[in-house]
This record gives structure tokens, C-alpha cells and sequence, in this order.
């Protein structure tokens, strides 16, 4: 008991003068670690922090600080701490609203979709194309000339979208009208969103054209596929001396390739006729608007779908 409360007689004037020292040793680490600044800051403020609850203990006044005088230096210390704390969980927070869904969690239903604002389902439909790797952008204007969202492509092509939170069906003079915004605008391809779907005159008159019609049960399904967790990774292990190398070919429909025409993900069929009857390839879920296909290469696993 007395070696314990010897050691702590040596350590308080220790502390003491160490801690004087706090705004130092903070704006240093702050300028060495560079982009984790916060991270070291925060975990120099902890070490700090240990220090000055040892010193509540101290049965002398604690000096006078060499910097900041007391109590001013640890309520200036505590401030620091507040500040560093709510910037860090600022960050958290932001980056949780940045993953893909983090904002829309809670959107799983078509009735869900349509109790969102109209801008924040152009902003959910504009973050499912930024999760398929395109980038786009949320007009948010009414000089828009009925474009919503513009994208441009992972493959360079520019698409229009348009955003229609309706509780009934979009008819054919919408699509009418918003293909020949697709031309003025010099658009590659363009899409309509809409959540209670379109009429059969609409889909027929968008045969053949460079529009695809999602519904709200459409869109959810491409939405789930964009924020799903992805799979581990099995670990690869070194092959056998003499035995066969992998092939550097994809083996695997965990993640299916995205359609080139539509930029969704494609769904794994399986062939049921012609010279390919029984083999398995990915097709567009939009079929038969769209009929892009990409073949899997012979043994390839794909029971992971």
C-alpha cells in the first residue's frame, strides 16, 4: 500500500507538468498525421484525458499551468474533447448516409416509395445509378425540360431519367413527350421511374425504342441488388505441384455483370432451347424490351446465384 501510494506521489507532479503541455502535443500530432489527423487527435486527447483524471486524485493543488492558466487550460481541454467528439461522429453519421441505402433503410414496400417526398425519390433513384457505378447528378430545377436525373454512363453515354412518383399508372403521352425530350436532349439512351408502374399502351409504344420503363417493384428489386452486403470471399489456396491453375475467367454469378444496354443487373437463366439448350447465361431482367446477353463460360460455378 505505501510503494502504491509512492508511486502515484512521483507520478502526480509528473502528470502535472506533462499536461500543461496538451494544446502542444495536440496541434503536433494534428500536423504529423495528415489525412487521419482526427483519429490521432482523438487518441491523444484520450491519453491526455487519462492523465488529468489521475491528477482529480492529486491531494495538492494542481500548479500553475506553464501555457493556460487553471482552471481555464482544463476547460479549455474538455471543450477541445467536445469539439473533436461531435466531428467524429458527424463523419459517422455522413458516411452512413453516403452507403448505398443508408438514407432509404427503411423503404422496402411500393407504398413505401410513395410516401417519400418527390425530391427524395429522385434522390433514391439517383443514388441506385451512383451504386452501379455511374455518375449522376439530381437536376432539382424546373427549366429542366422533364429531366430529372442526368447520368453519364460508365461507358461514356449520356442518360436522361425521369422521376414519376404517381399513384396511378403513366400513359403513353408521357413517354410520348419524354422521348422527344430524350432527342432534344441528344440522349443515348433514357429511363422513366415511375411507382405504380405504366399502361400497356405506354410499354407497347416503347418497344423498340431507347427507353426503359421501371415500375416501383422494378426499381426496389435493382435498389436491393445495389445495397445488399456483399459475399466474403472464400480463401484461395496455393494449387497442388503439377496440379491445374484456375482460370482467370469469372467462375462465379455471386455478382452479375451489369446489363450493357439497361445498367442493371442481369439475371442467371438457363437456355431452354436452340444449340445452347441447358447451358446457363446472364439476360436482362428487362426482357423482352431489352435482349442483351452474356454468355458464361463452360464449367463455371454458378450455383452461388
Amino acid at each position: 500500500m505505501r510503494a502504491n501510494i509512492g508511486l502515484m506521489e512521483i507520478l502526480f507532479p509528473i502528470f502535472d507538468l506533462v499536461f500543461d503541455f496538451w494544446p502542444v502535443a495536440l496541434v503536433m500530432s494534428v500536423l504529423g498525421a495528415r489525412r487521419r489527423f482526427l483519429r490521432v487527435a482523438l487518441a491523444m486527447w484520450a491519453f491526455f484525458g487519462l492523465m488529468r483524471a489521475i491528477l482529480f486524485f492529486n491531494p495538492t493543488p494542481i500548479k500553475q499551468s506553464l501555457l493556460i492558466p487553471e482552471p481555464q487550460s482544463t476547460g479549455w481541454f474538455l471543450v477541445v474533447g467536445a469539439v473533436l467528439g461531435l466531428v467524429q461522429l458527424g463523419l459517422i453519421a455522413r458516411d452512413a448516409l453516403r452507403a448505398p441505402g443508408g438514407r432509404f433503410s427503411h423503404v422496402a414496400t411500393v407504398d413505401d416509395l410513395l410516401k417519400l417526398s418527390p425530391r427524395a425519390f429522385e434522390e433514391m433513384v439517383t443514388e441506385l445509378y451512383r451504386a452501379y457505378g455511374h455518375d449522376a447528378k439530381r437536376t432539382g430545377s424546373l427549366g429542366d425540360h422533364g429531366v430529372d436525373i442526368r447520368v453519364r454512363a460508365a461507358n461514356g453515354e449520356k442518360w436522361v431519367v425521369q422521376c414519376k412518383r404517381w399513384r396511378t399508372p403513366v400513359g403513353e403521352p408521357v413517354v410520348r413527350d419524354f422521348y422527344g425530350m430524350m432527342q432534344h436532349e441528344k440522349a443515348d439512351k433514357g429511363a422513366i421511374v415511375a411507382v405504380r408502374g405504366f399502361t400497356p399502351q405506354a410499354r407497347d409504344w416503347a418497344q423498340g425504342k431507347p427507353i426503359i420503363l421501371y415500375d416501383g417493384n422494378e426499381f426496389l428489386k435493382a435498389w436491393k441488388r445495389a445495397v445488399k452486403p456483399a459475399k466474403p470471399k472464400k480463401a484461395e489456396t496455393a494449387p497442388a505441384k503439377g496440379a491445374a491453375r484456375p482460370s482467370p475467367a469469372p467462375t462465379r454469378a455471386a455478382d452479375p455483370p451489369l446489363c450493357p444496354n439497361c445498367g442493371v443487373p442481369m439475371v442467371l437463366r438457363v437456355a431452354s432451347r436452340g444449340e445452347h439448350q441447358g447451358k446457363p447465361f446472364y439476360g436482362c431482367p428487362n426482357y423482352p424490351r431489352c435482349r442483351e446477353v452474356v454468355p458464361i463460360p463452360d464449367g463455371a460455378d454458378v450455383s452461388a446465384e
